[in-house]
């Protein structure tokens, strides 16, 4: 049976001005209208479910993890754990986004090629989950970040994990091509791909379709990664001005992920005790503000993702607005923008008719109040709805 979510106002996440006393009408798992509700023609068997609130699209995660924690800490080892108690952490993670308005995430590398097989449980409605990009097993070399089980490489062991994961039903390719925060290996500035391995991922991945994202903090390796193909940098703290360049002329995607180095139950709630670690978020946290408003100001296409803070989309998108970011450009990073990044902005990512139903209502005004992007009151994902937020 058709309905119409009605709202105080509706955000639909294009170019438009928000829409008051709005309404988003579906039909099955799509958008059959969107406008002022005195304008949309109900019929009689359409429900009408009013929200007091904002009705937005669905929220887009552009970059995270399912079965990671931050908060517990070691993230590579949590990574180095078996599929059960890997599986354990994502249901719950998986659960966690989808209640907080994440409708669609791209995951960045799993170990067992969980994401795939949380992808078919999620979509065998078996668990609760948003509706999964995954790259199966991330690629990283042996003195790399994000090392845990498995490693990559050479040129011909390159191409071959990346022919495994296409195989097994990965939308991306994911490269760790600089070193990280969440571990004491290589420096953040610092490559660990050649140029003749990047060049072999970015080929097999586009000769079938795919895109290719990469872990790449800033440093020569980002230059290179993009010079040979790279679609997305993620994270990206430490890009110079010849980087932000390069991203902006190639008409690449920078996916910045910022609570997992800001909120107290990121990286810092356990991992603070390891000195080879803080010691690189604080140099992170000293830097990053003043470089992202000066990628802001050279136009680089930019959105946010949660790097496996989980239910915390809504804070990625509110330091976007501390760091001088209008609330309506925010919310487009987290929307539309993230959805353009994902390569799957002509499905989701905005409200508009034949669009997948995926819509959530929140408490409040974004727009004066970008915190009220965590008081969510309904999410739907493809027509179906979530009005439960408990997490029990």
């Amino acid at each position: 049976m058709p309905y119409a979510i009605c709202g105080t106002q509706v955000i639909t996440g294009t170019d438009a001005d928000p829409i008051p006393h709005g309404a988003v009408v579906i039909d099955g798992d799509r958008i059959t209208g969107v406008g002022p509700l005195r304008a949309l023609r109900l019929t009689a068997q359409t429900e009408v479910v009013e929200v007091t609130g904002t009705v937005l699209p669905g929220f887009v995660n552009a970059h995270t993890h399912c079965s990671i924690v931050p908060g517990l800490g070691d993230q590579t080892g949590q990574m180095r754990q078996g599929p059960l108690p890997s599986g354990f952490r994502a249901v719950g993670n998986m659960r966690r986004e989808l209640l907080s308005g994440v409708t669609t995430a791209r995951i960045m590398g799993e170990e067992h090629y969980l994401d795939i097989e949380m992808r078919r449980a999620i979509d065998a409605g078996l668990i609760l989950g948003p509706r999964l990009l995954c790259s199966g097993v991330h690629l990283t070399s042996a003195h790399g970040h994000g090392r845990a089980l498995t490693t990559t490489d050479g040129v011909e062991a390159v191409r071959q994990r990346v022919r495994q994961n296409i195989a097994a039903g990965a939308d991306w390719i994911k490269l760790f091509i600089t070193g990280g925060v969440s571990s004491v290996g290589a420096a953040l500035d610092a490559y660990t791909y050649t140029r003749e391995e990047i060049r072999a991922a970015c080929e097999e991945a586009h000769r079938a379709g795919r895109k290719v994202a990469a872990h790449a903090h800033g440093g020569p390796g980002v230059r290179v990664a993009l010079e040979e193909g790279l679609d997305t940098v993620e994270h990206g703290a430490l890009l110079n001005g010849d980087d932000v360049d390069l991203i902006k002329r190639l008409d690449r995607f920078l996916v910045c992920t910022f609570a997992i180095l800001y909120h107290p139950d990121g990286i810092e709630k356990v991992d603070r005790s390891n000195p080879a670690i803080w010691s690189k978020v604080l140099a992170l946290r000293d830097q990053e503000e003043t470089r992202f408003r000066e990628i802001l100001q050279s136009g680089v296409r930019y959105a946010v993702g949660t790097d496996s803070m989980h239910g915390l989309l809504w804070f990625e998108m509110a330091t976007l607005v501390r760091f001088g970011v209008s609330p309506m450009d925010a919310i487009r990073a987290g929307t539309a923008w993230a959805a353009q990044a994902c390569a799957v902005d002509a499905r989701v990512g905005t409200l508009e008719s034949g669009k997948l139903a995926d819509v959530v209502a929140v408490e409040g005004d974004p727009l004066r109040d970008i915190e009220a992007l965590s008081r969510v009151q309904l999410v739907v994902k493809g027509g179906r709805r979530y009005e439960n937020r408990s997490l029990e």
